[in-house]
């Protein structure tokens, strides 16, 4: 700002000087001769002071810049260091910490596959022994079914004929069981004898113990009508010594002693208990005898195959039912691995503190290369003082 006041008053003097008048040329060298002494003695000390100071900025300046390249380059260097450090700290630990992975889940497998091993045995064992039960149950609840398919009852007894009122027999020698009628077997007792069931002797059918179920009953016999001067002879099934409505056969024709026999037949079903018995009467008195009678007695449905074929093997209820039970079962966890820790530890730089709080000592530069005053400021410039 100094250096163009000392220009403008250099141009004011030489406009002055070019358009005064030959009058003022006097005043004009005494002007002349001031404003050479104010550049001699003020301007040049203070063009020389600006300079010094100058020179001094600039140095300092590069003083600073050196500094500060030097605190930056060393700032770059150290904090690569740094870096390469914690990155191979880090590398090391992440490797470290995958060997030790790969370590525990070998191991970890290692168990789980033990533990599921030892657990299907477990599963096996116990499924062997419940397939084991399941198959003992079944056996004997099948064998209980066996049985009752296997159970029959049937019995035929003949004889030449009877005669007169009572329960008819077959004892005679001319009577027996008809040939391949008799089959009696109670589940998978087959020590009942014939007699047991169907007696010849008393003409009665009794059913045997566990034989209670739908029977069928035949009696058929050729009755001889005509030649009676009683009455002719009626026959009826009884139970329990009990005649039963309905089955009474009868014949009264005939018109001669050599046409006379007349064939009569009656079947029957009854549901019968354990020790019930069934035989036929002939309830009339008469004269002669009839001819050719047979009795058949023959169980059609066991009375067993329909309240409870499979008994106690059936019952869901029952203690010893079949049932499902889980198996023992070893339990497995997963374990996890104690990874190791990664500690970044921060870059605190202080190695080159120095160097650092030098820099920062030079923020007064521009204060050290402040001019405080210029002797042009000492003189004086206002317009009297103009050429």
């Amino acid at each position: 700002m100094r250096c163009l006041l000392v220009s403008a008053i250099l141009i004011a003097a030489f406009v002055k000087q070019t358009f005064a008048s030959d009058r003022m040329t006097e005043e004009n060298k005494n002007d002349i001769e001031e404003i050479a002494r104010i550049l001699r003695e003020t301007v040049k000390a203070d063009l020389e002071t600006l300079s010094t100071q100058h020179n001094k900025l600039v140095e300092n300046a590069i003083d600073v810049i050196d500094k500060s390249l030097e605190y930056v380059d060393k700032f770059a260097e150290d904090l690569k260091t740094h870096l390469e450090k914690r990155i191979a700290d880090l590398d090391e630990n992440t490797m470290t910490n995958f060997e030790l992975l790969e370590s525990n889940t070998e191991t970890m497998l290692n168990t789980l596959s033990k533990t599921t091993m030892a657990n299907l045995k477990n599963i096996n064992t116990k499924s062997a022994e419940e397939r084991n039960e399941i198959i003992w149950w079944t056996h004997h609840r099948a064998h209980l079914h066996e049985d009752i398919l296997k159970t029959r009852v049937t019995a035929c007894a003949y004889d030449h004929g009877h005669f007169g009122a009572g329960v008819v027999a077959y004892n005679s020698k001319d009577g027996g069981y008809i040939e391949d009628s008799v089959s009696i077997r109670i589940y998978n007792k087959t020590d009942i004898t014939q007699e047991d069931v169907l007696n010849r002797e008393t003409g009665v059918f009794k059913v045997p113990e566990h034989g209670a179920g739908e029977y069928l009953f035949t009696f058929t016999v050729t009755i001889d009508s005509f030649d009676q001067k009683l009455s002719p002879s009626a026959y009826f099934f009884l139970k329990n010594g009990e005649i039963i409505a309905g089955t009474k056969i009868y014949a009264d024709v005939g018109f001669s002693k050599t046409h006379d026999r007349v064939p009569g037949s009656r079947t029957i079903f009854l549901k019968l208990e354990e020790n019930d018995e069934v035989s036929v009467k002939q309830v009339y008195e008469t004269d002669i005898q009839d001819y050719q009678i047979s009795f058949c007695g023959a169980l059609l449905h066991l009375e067993k195959a329909s309240e409870s074929p499979g008994g106690l093997y059936a019952d869901a209820t029952a203690p010893q039912f079949p049932s499902g039970t889980e198996a023992d079962q070893d339990a497995w966890e997963y374990e996890m691995p104690e990874f190791k820790t990664t500690t970044i530890e921060p870059f605190d730089y202080e190695s080159n503190r120095n160097a650092k709080e030098s820099i920062v000592g030079q923020t007064n530069i521009l204060e050290e290369a402040k001019i405080e005053s210029l002797k042009a400021e000492a003189e004086e410039w206002n317009k009297t003082n103009w050429p």
